[in-house]
């Protein structure tokens, strides 16, 4: 009898020990697992689903709604590359779960301290089941916590990432005197999972491309005119004028950095596409995005909406596009060496040229801004 009591007990021990190994180790590996996810080069994650609850004078509720945001009408985004996170133009680095409260708690008066309080693992859980994860933290600091490059206002998310997904999950709340809406968290999405494209050399895209389902208009003729390295347009009494930029061309730390082609990226995912270092790629003064798949087929994305133009021709008719036309955007470009010509407008009189400081529509946010006009010669 005593020997079965010591086999028993033996047993308890070891199951209990194995329970705790387990529990530590699923503790590391979720932490160690969303250091692996936000360390590669570069991750693009755009908004999945928002959470919130009610907060009353008792506390936070239980109870968590999927949010009305829809993914058309939220502009959160994130870009994570070798640990650091950029939202648009604010870069963020990892920092320590004590250094971020003391940083949450400074733009605070002491008498409103007491006030501040922090979710739970269990509230922390509730919101990651609630967006879908199929995992728990063990304790706050499986988070990634961060801090403003510059300055010192923090940010009220914690993040956890696993596979495609990232987690923002609000951590930091205050009293209320009435019940309020408070958010919970958010998911994203990365970008990997979206069509990618392959290299293009520009010398094969020249020529005349048409998107047969578009119905022409003064703004919209359906037309796009490609012609050694531009993308020209006609709309109304103007011809406009973008380059078309090879992304190759640039060190993929600028393009982290470069918040004009984060948002870019965000139309070219949100429309499944992805928009990486092998994209060929142009804009317009209208927002739209120019995405060329391959030689013959390229995609505009705005508007919410996804046009596919096909290449019809490997030549421009000089109708479409007159050499004489061409000839001034190249002198005005000759004459303004900082700046470039966008437009060339004609109505009665002479021809008037419009001169931004860029036409780089995927990384200048100024792109198409026009900062001086001349008359053509």
């Amino acid at each position: 009898m005593r020997k079965l009591s010591l086999f028993i007990l033996t047993f308890i021990l070891l199951f209990i020990s194995g329970c705790s190994t387990k529990h530590k180790t699923a503790s590391y590996d979720i932490k160690a697992n969303t250091q692996k996810v936000i360390n590669s080069n570069s991750k693009t994650w755009i908004f999945n689903e928002a959470i919130n609850s009610k907060q009353t004078k008792i506390g936070v509720s239980n109870k968590i709604n999927t949010s009305v945001v829809s993914k058309a009408n939220d502009l959160d985004m994130w870009t994570t590359s070798k640990g650091s996170f950029k939202s648009i133009a604010v870069g963020y680095k990892q920092t320590s779960f004590l250094e971020w409260k003391k940083l949450t708690r400074k733009h605070y008066m002491k008498s409103y301290q007491k006030k501040i309080h922090y979710m739970s693992v269990n509230q922390v859980n509730e919101a990651l089941k609630a967006l879908g994860a199929k995992f728990e933290i063990n304790k706050l600091t499986d988070l990634v916590f961060l801090k403003p490059e510059l300055g010192d206002l923090s940010l009220n998310q914690a993040f956890v990432a696993k596979g495609h997904k990232l987690y923002a999950i609000d951590i930091q709340y205050m009293d209320v005197d009435q019940t309020t809406t408070i958010e919970r968290g958010k998911s994203f999405v990365d970008t990997q999972n979206k069509k990618s494209v392959k290299h293009l050399n520009l010398n094969n895209l020249n020529g005349t491309w048409v998107a047969p389902e578009t119905t022409t208009s003064a703004n919209d003729s359906g037309k796009l005119l490609v012609k050694d390295g531009y993308l020209y347009q006609r709309r109304y009494d103007s011809f406009e004028r973008s380059a078309i930029q090879d992304l190759s061309k640039y060190s993929l730390i600028s393009l982290n950095q470069n918040s004009t082609y984060a948002l870019q990226k965000r139309e070219a995912a949100q429309a499944g596409y992805q928009l990486s270092r092998d994209t060929i790629a142009s804009g317009d003064s209208l927002g739209y995005l120019y995405l060329f798949t391959n030689k013959k087929e390229l995609i505009r994305i705005g508007a919410g909406q996804v046009t596919k133009y096909q290449k019809t021709n490997d030549t421009i008719s000089s109708t479409d596009l007159p050499q004489g036309q061409v000839d001034i955007f190249t002198r005005v470009d000759t004459a303004n060496p900082r700046n470039a010509a966008s437009t060339i407008t004609t109505k009665a009189g002479p021809s008037v040229v419009g001169i931004s400081s860029s036409i780089n529509y995927l990384t200048d946010s100024e792109a198409g801004q026009i900062i001086n006009e001349q008359v053509a010669q």
